[in-house]
């Protein structure tokens, strides 16, 4: 029977030689998905797993997820009125559960909880795992390069590299796994300009960056044939813990990505056809879509975070027109910085001008759906990791704009390293000219450059079939971790 959510003292069937993983996820979308498909996957391995819903931000759809494949879920915490500011709002404020934390893992019934994995921005759980005396695993949520930064960064701090002034952006940083890389790419918590840095720098450095050195193994929302030299130098390099007495342990890192939803990595397998519908299909999105030629559309989505001022999405309105391209444009008013009545979100009879080329949707659309059809040949995003494995899952290449957290790191390597996308290139400010929307388009959907993308990406979608299949890597990953917390099980015993 699956485990009653928001009962602390339901729980899920025992798994094999009494394993019980408590998996902490930050509270936000991206985070979320990464640690649900972890617990499913500990499940499907025989684990016991009980999932932390910190200010009951699991949506409905994805707690039914977990009751369907007995993931026990309790609650801890009130969300406050007015979370921080930044893309990661609950910096701050999810110390406050640490108590109820505690308190759940003191009274869970048996087996007791033999390790901790929780997100690299709960550092405050390498305290409840001390407290209990089982080891903690970090979870990034995203790529190998920004844990490799993320665990780098108090050696950073320690030479003042970090926070980095606004002279400094274009100077190099040397960081174990990665290229040269322009310290104005380092994460926004970093940037000594940003609101974010003037909030959390301390917190960043101290309460997330730090404690993660002190864990017991690390897990990667990537896959080895994806940052083989990256996860190589993570493996290799001998962090320092600065403020630890501990010794340093033999790193140990699982690549276990891509943790995106179940759907991409079944179609992976699947004879279906590309382009059916699995969700909605008479959406109207989706019935425009049909009457367009194969790979001719750019999909134009930025996700549930970023907000774009209305200069700049006029600007992207005016470049996606000049292109002569195909697009299908979703354009939310929650994600617009300044929207106002007397100022509608695209210009004046936009719409009805690119009509015959064009598709604006002014609400949700089902990724799954856009991505899969046949029609759909190019994405313009902004560099969520999320979203990046999404595409990279359907074969689809990338126009890249990224605008915070990971996503100048992510873009570097799709852009230099992994060649699956195009970058679209910035001005002062920031700001994206209506003429480079148009040239990035072009480059991406008409000319030789986005044919190399598109190879590439297709090819990066073979390696995730092989690395997820049954003998490939990430199950190899998964079955190391359970092994090791298999024998610390029966040496306690």
């Amino acid at each position: 029977m699956a485990p009653a959510f928001g009962d602390k003292s339901s729980g899920a069937a025992v798994g094999g030689d009494g394993v019980h993983v408590m998996v902490i996820p930050y509270p936000a979308r991206g985070h979320n998905v990464a640690s649900i498909q972890l617990s499913r996957e500990l499940v499907r391995h025989g684990a016991r797993v009980t999932l932390v819903n910190i200010f009951d931000n699991i949506s409905p759809d994805r707690l039914l997820v977990c009751r369907r494949e007995s993931i026990a879920v309790v609650d801890v915490g009130v969300c406050p009125d007015a979370p921080g500011p930044g893309n990661l709002p609950y910096l701050r404020e999810v110390e406050s559960v640490q108590g109820e934390t505690e308190q759940v893992v003191a009274e869970i019934g048996l087996p007791a909880v033999t390790c901790i994995v929780s997100d690299v921005f709960l550092g405050w759980t390498q305290s409840v795992a001390d407290k209990f005396a089982i080891p903690r695993f970090v979870l990034c949520a995203s790529p190998a390069r920004i844990l490799a930064s993320l665990l780098y960064m108090p050696t950073l701090a320690a030479q003042g590299v970090v926070p980095v002034q606004s002279g400094e952006v274009s100077e190099l940083v040397h960081i174990p796994g990665l290229p040269p890389t322009r310290r104005g790419d380092l994460s926004p918590a970093v940037q000594a300009s940003s609101i974010f840095c003037q909030h959390f720098y301390a917190q960043y450095l101290h309460r997330c960056c730090q404690p993660a050195l002190e864990a017991a193994g690390w897990f990667i929302n990537s896959f080895e044939e994806l940052e083989p030299s990256c996860i190589d130098a993570l493996r290799s390099f001998p962090y320092e813990r600065v403020n630890s007495k501990k010794p340093s342990p033999i790193p140990k890192f699982f690549p276990v990505g891509p943790l995106v939803d179940d759907a991409y990595l079944q179609l992976l397998n699947s004879e279906s056809v590309q382009g059916s519908s699995f969700v909605e299909p008479e959406a109207p999105y989706l019935r425009w879509l049909n009457k367009q030629p194969t790979d001719s559309v750019l999909y134009v989505n930025f996700g549930s975070v970023v907000s774009l001022s209305i200069r700049q999405i006029h600007e992207l309105a005016f470049g996606l027109e000049a292109s002569k391209q195909r697009f299908l444009l979703v354009a939310r008013i929650s994600t617009v910085e300044d929207t106002h009545e007397d100022h509608p979100v695209l210009p004046e009879d936009f719409v009805a001008r690119t009509q015959e080329t064009g598709f604006v949707q002014f609400k949700w659309v089902n990724q799954l759906d856009v991505l899969s059809h046949p029609a759909v040949g190019g994405f313009l995003t902004h560099c969520g990791w999320n979203s990046t494995l999404e595409s990279i899952c359907r074969g689809v290449p990338l126009l890249a704009w990224p605008f915070q957290a990971d996503q100048m790191l992510n873009c570097r390597f799709l852009v230099d390293e992994a060649k699956t996308a195009v970058e679209v290139r910035k001005g002062a400010n920031g700001f994206v000219s209506s003429e480079e929307v148009a040239r990035a388009v072009r480059q991406l959907m008409a000319e030789p450059e986005g044919e190399d993308a598109k190879e590439n990406v297709r090819k990066l979608r073979d390696k995730v079939k092989a690395a997820v299949s049954d003998d490939g890597s990430v199950q190899r990953s998964i079955k190391t971790f359970l092994a090791e917390l298999k024998t610390r099980v029966r040496a306690s015993n």
